[in-house]
């Protein structure tokens, strides 16, 4: 549902793979609350309970990098998922490291801190070999899977794509949400970067008609055709530059560094737990039910509906 592609495709053109076990967490254990990298790193999670569904770790030359990815589930299906990626490029090679890294922030032609057609809102700040990046996107969740654009990355979610299948999750169809990048070598030389994505039905969404990124309803392009999407991507929006705010702080990204996203910030848009509205989707699709079985009349299901709603 989530993907690190930024970290992974850094590693695949320079790394060797390292099958070796996260320190902290395993595949399958359920937290909340937090996630801690370092004592010195702990990010926070959204609210409820969450499943670790995969994990990598890499080294070369002195340089490691270590990431999960976690899914918030309800039955088998994963209604939101999170994802954190740490590389630690250390003193060796900085040069070198520096150049690659802006490379594939800044010059991959598959994704990075730049303007893309996928991108709903991107805000940077850059200076030298430091970045922070702040963006919000749409991603057809099962082409990202199976068939990245990227061919350097086919293949790389093999043991996501297991542990998905060996335990019956569905994802959705469409995601949306924010992705967040630091680095400096001001701060101790550490790159972080967090996804958060949402299935926009839980969050209240109308079902999605197309699939297809660039047909998708959330496109930039195309949002403004769909008042209804648009207002809860507009939601998400706030919610992920709040995020931004909490990361900046949590990776110690440094006062000049930080990017100004208050005007994206709405309190009269806040989404509320996902757990809650999802409860709503429940409630309305067991009244829809009752419709179609002729129990409720279409005045009575609106009624219904309407209270639920408010």
């Amino acid at each position: 549902m989530i993907k690190i592609r930024i970290i992974a495709y850094f590693f695949l053109i320079f790394c060797v793979f390292e099958n070796v076990n996260a320190k902290s967490y395993k595949i399958g254990d359920k937290i909340s609350e937090e996630i801690e990298f370092y004592k010195k790193y702990k990010f926070e999670l959204p609210s409820g309970t969450w499943t670790i569904a995969d994990r990598f770790r890499y080294s070369y030359y002195g340089a490691t990098a270590k990431g999960y990815k976690l899914l918030k589930i309800k039955g088998n299906k994963a209604i939101e998922g999170f994802s954190i990626a740490e590389l630690d490029i250390g003193a060796r090679f900085q040069s070198a490291f520096n150049d690659v890294l802006h490379l594939i922030m800044f010059k991959n032609e598959y994704d990075g801190c730049y303007d893309r057609p996928e991108y709903y809102i991107l805000e940077y700040f850059t200076k030298g070999s430091s970045h922070n990046c702040f963006w919000i996107s749409h991603e057809d969740v099962y082409r990202e899977l199976f068939n990245p654009d990227d061919p350097e990355l086919r293949g790389v979610n093999a043991q996501y794509i297991a542990w998905l299948r060996d335990n019956k999750i569905e994802l959705p169809k469409i995601a949306i949400g924010s992705s967040h990048s630091y680095f400096s070598r001001l701060t101790g030389g550490k790159w972080f970067v967090m996804t958060h994505g949402f299935d926009p039905e839980v969050l209240g969404a109308p079902k999605s008609e197309f699939i297809d990124e660039d047909r998708s309803e959330y496109h930039k392009y195309n949002i403004n055709n769909y008042p209804d999407h648009k207002k809860i991507m507009e939601k998400v929006v706030s919610l992920g530059a709040k995020r931004h705010k909490q990361f900046e702080l949590e990776v110690r990204a440094k006062e000049h560094h930080k990017i100004n996203l208050s005007s994206l910030i709405s309190n009269s848009l806040e989404i509320g737990s996902v757990e809650q509205n999802d409860d709503i989707i429940t409630q309305i699709n067991r009244l829809r039910d009752l419709l179609k079985s002729g129990i409720l009349t279409e005045e009575e299901f609106k009624k219904a509906k309407e209270k639920i709603l408010n």
